[in-house]
């Protein structure tokens, strides 16, 4: 039994795949288009993306409120400032 538009009567098919459609999904999941974030360089693995880890290392500050940022930013600095200090 074949499907049927309510409306129209008409049959419901599937249609084959155009040239539109191959060329649209290479597109999006060809793999030498995707883009590395991080290069295969070691230097570069664990790179702090938002620009916000004192260290250049992520460390997880990216999810933070401008405000939490700051109080841990703050914190930091004074850790720090201590390890200068002995």
């Amino acid at each position: 039994m074949v499907a049927r538009n309510d409306i129209t009567g008409d049959a419901i098919q599937t249609k084959g795949t155009s040239s539109s459609y191959r060329d649209n999904y290479d597109n999006i999941f060809r793999k030498d288009k995707m883009q590395v974030r991080v290069k295969e360089n070691v230097e570069e693995i664990g790179r702090c993306g938002c620009g916000r880890s004192p260290t250049g290392k992520c460390i997880g500050w990216h999810g933070l409120s401008e405000a939490d940022f700051q109080a841990k930013l703050a914190s930091f600095m004074a850790e720090e400032q201590l390890k200068e200090d002995k």
